[in-house]
């Protein structure tokens, strides 16, 4: 397999991304996917424990998936993550980071994600398997070696390019592979790039959305310029061709999970139209053909970040008044106040994401969040708002009917979470790199 062997020699000469491994001593770096709090809402309806859980990071790169994921695995009973990249030399950078955090809990192959079917690993709770699929000359077969090692009730997450947003990548691609069509030398051609950035005129498609671009190379050097514009194999992705891939491995998209316009919002039509009459017509369409229009609408979405899972029904639900609704990451400060002095006016908030909410509060939106403390199942919080409102007589349905709208908002761009009440509260990324922290005060 030629374009095998370019991908791996790429990746020894320009591991992608760049980390420096001292740099675990100051920081935790988080992926979108790999929040416990997130994989245990939308793959575990909530009520994964993460004992003896089992973990494949297919495609480790630098390490920043399998670093993370560790770390919060780290005090987990019997839990394990693999880490399974082709590339000696990124794999020596992510085996640092790990040794510098004293992490432990790793288990360090070098093969190809198509050898997973041959290397008789035991089943996979999780697979993160992110920016690898669209690198592979035959991305199904990949998708199906990933599936091989999945435990049946396990999840995937799964990161690929998108195709409409990164069209300006795919020209400037095709347009180095003509000029360097001659030359063997991987620095050469880095430099020939440059030249040619340099040189584009006005008119030119990546000239005119460069910004959106360049700071992958400012960041990474000339890591980042033969990542974007070199890569011997890069395959971009629309909905469409999304759901079909999916969909022929035997898998089903369970959420899309990227930041701002890549996450659930990002694939809404309403997010971006606002007439009735031409929402009432685009939600007629099945969902995939929604998402489609949403994405040709956004022109943003640079890659397709999802959990995919075998099953259909894997997230949490409000209906399970045993699960505990919590905000992920940092919660709205002053919330239940502000409801309170608005009298019934909408509420204007940004999520950690930047992402715009507004919502209207209804008659017991203020007692909901004055009483949402990450800790109390909504039984518990229900059973409290009686007591505190002396109202016995109010039923659970209707307190959850007053809730489902907000929570919907809210969970709509995964700010508000669930988690089983016997599932125990999740550490902030903060919390867990104190730990490390402590480890090298003095240095």
């Amino acid at each position: 397999m030629n374009y095998l062997q370019e991908v791996r020699n790429q990746y020894e000469n320009y591991p992608y991304p760049y980390r420096n491994p001292e740099e675990e001593k100051q920081r935790l770096l988080a992926t979108q996917d790999g929040y416990l709090e997130k994989i245990n809402h939308f793959c575990f309806q909530g009520k994964q424990s993460f004992n003896n859980f089992r973990v494949l990071v297919a495609g480790g790169g630098t390490g920043s998936a399998a670093i993370f994921l560790a770390e919060q695995l780290r005090y987990r009973k019997n839990s394990e993550v693999v880490y399974l990249d082709i590339s000696k030399q990124s794999m020596e950078v992510a085996r640092k980071r790990a040794e510098i955090r004293g992490l432990d809990n790793i288990t360090w192959l070098h093969h190809s994600i198509l050898d997973l079917p041959h290397l008789d690993l035991a089943p996979f709770d999780y697979i993160n398997c992110v920016g690898v699929l669209h690198h592979l000359e035959d991305y199904h077969k990949g998708l199906k070696a990933l599936d091989s090692v999945l435990s049946p009730k396990g999840c995937m997450g799964i990161m690929v390019y998108g195709k409409h947003a990164r069209a300006p990548i795919y020209q400037m691609q095709e347009l180095m592979r003509l000029v360097n069509e001659d030359e063997p030398d991987m620095q050469a051609r880095v430099e020939n790039t440059k030249n040619i950035i340099n040189s584009l005129p006005p008119s030119n498609f990546f000239k005119q959305r460069e910004k959106e671009w360049m700071s992958e190379v400012e960041e990474y050097g000339d890591i980042g310029i033969y990542d974007l514009f070199l890569h011997s194999r890069d395959h971009g992705f629309d909905v469409l061709e999304l759901y079909e891939w999916v969909g022929n491995c035997g898998l089903n998209i369970v959420q899309f999970i990227g930041p701002m316009f890549e996450s659930k919002i990002g694939y809404e039509p309403k997010t971006f139209i606002a007439s009735p009459a031409v929402l009432q017509k685009i939600y007629r369409l099945p969902k995939p053909k929604q998402q489609a229009i949403a994405e040709l609408l956004s022109g943003l979405i640079q890659r397709h970040s999802f959990y995919l899972s075998r099953s259909r029904n894997t997230t949490a639900s409000i209906e399970n008044l045993d699960n505990v609704p919590f905000f992920f990451q940092s919660p709205p400060h002053g919330l239940s106040e502000e409801i309170k002095r608005n009298r019934g006016g909408k509420i204007s908030l940004k999520s950690p994401d930047q992402i715009a909410v507004q919502f209207q509060p209804t008659r017991f939106t203020a007692s909901i969040f004055q009483n949402l403390d990450g800790k109390r199942s909504l039984k518990e919080i229900f059973n409290k708002i009686r007591k505190e409102l002396h109202a016995p007589a109010l039923s659970h349905s209707e307190l959850l009917d007053d809730f489902q709208k907000t929570y919907t908002i809210f969970n709509d761009i995964s700010w508000m979470l669930l988690r089983h009440h016997s599932v125990p509260q999740f550490l902030p990324a903060s919390q867990l790199q104190e730990r490390v922290n402590q480890k090298y005060k003095n240095d």
